[in-house]
C-alpha cells in the first residue's frame, strides 16, 4: 500500500473523529475537548507530512517540529485526568522541547536525520502515562465510569502506537527488506488504530453526572 492511500485512510479516521466530536461537542469532557484539538491539528499535520514527502523528497523537519507538538497536547489532554502526578507529566513537556530542539540542532539535523531519539524518548514518556492512567481508572472508577466517562479508549490508542512505534525503531535497521516492510505495516496500522480510538471514544463519551 502507497504512502497516499495510507495517508488518505489516516486522515479519513481523522475528520471521522473532527466530526463526531464537533457533533458531540456538549457531551465532551474538557479533556476530550483538547483531544479534539489535537485531531485538528493532526489533520493539518498529515497533510503537510505528504506534501514534504511528496514534493521535497524529505518528511524529517515535520517529525523534528510536530513530533514534539504532538506530545504536548497529548500530554495535556490526558493529565487533566490523571490526578497526583498530573504536575509531573505536564513538565516533561518544556523539558521534550527543549531537548528536541537541542537535538536538532547538535545531534540530529532535521536536513538528513530523523529524530529518533525524541520519538524513542516521548513513546516511553507516553507508555508511563497511560499506564498510571489506566491504573488510576480501574482504582477508582467502574468499568462503565471507566469507558464512558472518561478517556480509556484514547489512552489504549496512544499505548499500541508508542508501543509499536518505539519497537519499530528499535529493530528497523536489523532486519532485511522484507522484514521492514512487515515492521513498517504494522506500525501504519498502529496509526489507524490510534486515530480510530480518538473516534471511538469521542462517540462513546457521556456527560459526568456530577457535571
Amino acid at each position: 500500500m502507497d504512502f497516499f492511500t495510507t495517508t488518505i485512510i489516516k486522515l479519513s479516521l481523522v475528520a471521522a473523529g473532527i466530526t463526531v466530536g464537533y457533533i458531540r461537542e456538549s457531551k465532551l469532557s474538557e479533556a476530550n475537548r483538547t483531544f479534539w484539538l489535537f485531531l485538528v491539528v493532526a489533520g493539518g499535520g498529515e497533510i503537510l507530512e505528504w506534501l514534504m514527502a511528496r514534493y521535497f523528497g524529505n518528511n524529517f523537519p515535520f517529525y523534528h517540529v510536530f513530533r514534539p507538538l504532538y506530545y504536548g497536547l497529548l500530554t495535556y489532554a490526558l493529565t487533566m485526568e490523571l490526578g497526583k502526578l498530573k504536575k509531573i507529566f505536564r513538565l516533561s513537556i518544556p523539558v521534550i522541547w527543549i531537548a528536541a530542539y537541542l537535538n536538532g540542532r547538535y545531534f540530529q539535523p532535521p536536513d538528513d536525520n530523523l529524530n529518533t531519539v525524541i520519538i524513542s524518548l516521548t513513546c516511553l514518556l507516553q507508555i508511563l502515562q497511560v499506564l498510571f492512567y489506566i491504573a488510576m481508572l480501574f482504582d477508582r472508577y467502574n468499568w462503565h465510569q471507566t469507558l464512558y466517562y472518561y478517556s480509556f479508549w484514547i489512552a489504549m490508542g496512544i499505548l499500541i502506537h508508542s508501543i509499536i512505534s518505539f519497537l519499530t525503531l528499535g529493530i528497523h535497521n536489523f532486519l532485511e527488506i522484507d522484514g521492514q516492510k512487515a515492521v513498517i505495516s504494522f506500525l501504519i496500522i498502529s496509526e489507524w488504530i490510534f486515530y480510530a480510538s480518538f473516534v471511538v471514544n469521542l462517540l462513546l463519551q457521556k456527560r459526568h453526572p456530577e457535571s
